[in-house]
């Protein structure tokens, strides 16, 4: 994924297995947690959200890089014949809640604190694309090419 800047650090994740905090000025890394994933992290205030390749939704201390939360996601479509495997992307924080949107055409709303599920609602098409907010409206690019706006 992209890497983010915030407040001085460089904030990076890859498919390798990493999440590493960077300081931009001397290019000495300051921490890494073992969070493998390919969508941009998420920093909000103290703390980076990451959706990982295991389809998990990570909550990291931005500050020393300690995991404080971990909340496990739909794998597949079938969990129980383990078929059809998710993909889930973002994070975005909005409105004092982490989403994530999936391959199924599903948007899930996430405690940014617990990483407990508040909620879902059905997407127009399954997306593999991070949503983008502006204005209390969230818009996504489903696979089928079209862009939708939910408030």
């Amino acid at each position: 994924g992209r890497p983010v800047i915030d407040r001085g650090r460089v904030f990076a994740i890859g498919q390798s297995g990493l999440l590493v905090a960077i300081d931009l000025r001397t290019g000495r890394r300051v921490w890494e947690a073992p969070v493998p994933g390919i969508y941009q992290p998420w920093i909000a205030g103290d703390f980076v959200f990451a959706v990982t390749i295991d389809s998990e939704a990570v909550c990291i201390d931005a500050r020393s890089g300690r995991i404080l939360w971990v909340t496990q996601l739909p794998r597949f479509k079938d969990e129980e014949e383990q078929e059809d495997r998710l993909i889930w992307a973002g994070p975005a924080v909005a409105s004092d809640r982490l989403i994530v949107v999936g391959s199924d055409g599903r948007a899930l709303s996430l405690s940014p604190y617990t990483g407990a599920v508040l909620g879902q609602i059905e997407l127009s098409d399954g997306t593999t694309l991070p949503p983008v907010f502006a204005r209390k409206t969230m818009f996504v690019l489903g696979n089928d090419g079209e862009l939708t706006a939910y408030r």
